[in-house]
């Protein structure tokens, strides 16, 4: 899949300025604009198109520890739907649902002050899709202190307070504040689902952010 369907490089942190300056070209320095943007970790994983959008953005240590390769591969997949237009509309100067917005939601995150985990929780019924459907929850974060994580989960809000980040069915993982993040998930039949937000471990201990959740379903 990497090696069909992606032109893949690497860069280090240190190296972004020069190319951001232009030595290597108007195309290397938009996209060196994008990783210096969108840096958050040691090892971060960003898909571009071609004209530097940001499809998708996976800091290699949020990467739930079970299935990671599945978790890789499944990100792969996502950001080339993305680009074929079966998430978003190419046309749009920022990344548009194709399919009908099913809730939008505007709520508080908290990093934990404590060690016990603090979340916020929004139920998404999606019932109504007897035959499935394909999510795209594109995330807006506020300008507060807490960076924040937010996680799919199947079915009600106590199945999501139980289970642990490995158990998430996939994520925006350490959205800076002022960021968006973008959650794409495929379901094979109607159900519930509960997206989890909290403060990220880049978030200082109490902090307090807001976020909107522009939750979309294609068919």
């Amino acid at each position: 899949m990497l090696n069909e369907k992606f032109v893949n490089t690497w860069v280090l942190l240190r190296e972004l300025p020069e190319l951001i300056s232009g030595a290597k070209g108007e195309g290397a320095s938009l996209a060196a604009t994008q990783l210096k943007h969108h840096y958050s970790d040691s090892v971060d994983t960003l898909i571009l198109t071609a004209e530097a959008k940001v499809l998708a953005h996976q800091p290699e240590m949020a990467i739930p520890y079970r299935n990671r390769a599945q978790h890789y591969l499944t990100l792969l997949r996502r950001s080339v739907e993305a680009f074929d237009g079966k998430f978003f509309s190419k046309l749009e100067a920022r990344p548009i649902s194709l399919g009908r917005k099913l809730k939008e939601v505007l709520h508080i995150f908290r990093a934990s002050a404590s060690g016990i985990p603090d979340y916020t929780l929004v139920e998404i019924d999606a019932t109504s899709f007897a035959h499935g459907g394909s999510f795209h929850i594109e995330i807006q974060v506020g300008g507060g202190d807490a960076t924040g994580t937010f996680e799919l989960f199947d079915g009600d809000r106590e199945t999501a307070i139980d289970e642990s980040s490995d158990d998430a069915l996939t994520g925006a993982w350490d959205v800076p504040p002022g960021g968006t993040g973008h959650i794409l998930h495929r379901f094979e039949r109607g159900q519930r689902f509960t997206l989890r937000a909290t403060g990220s471990r880049l978030s200082g201990k109490g902090s307090i952010n807001a976020f909107t959740a522009h939750i979309y379903v294609a068919q």
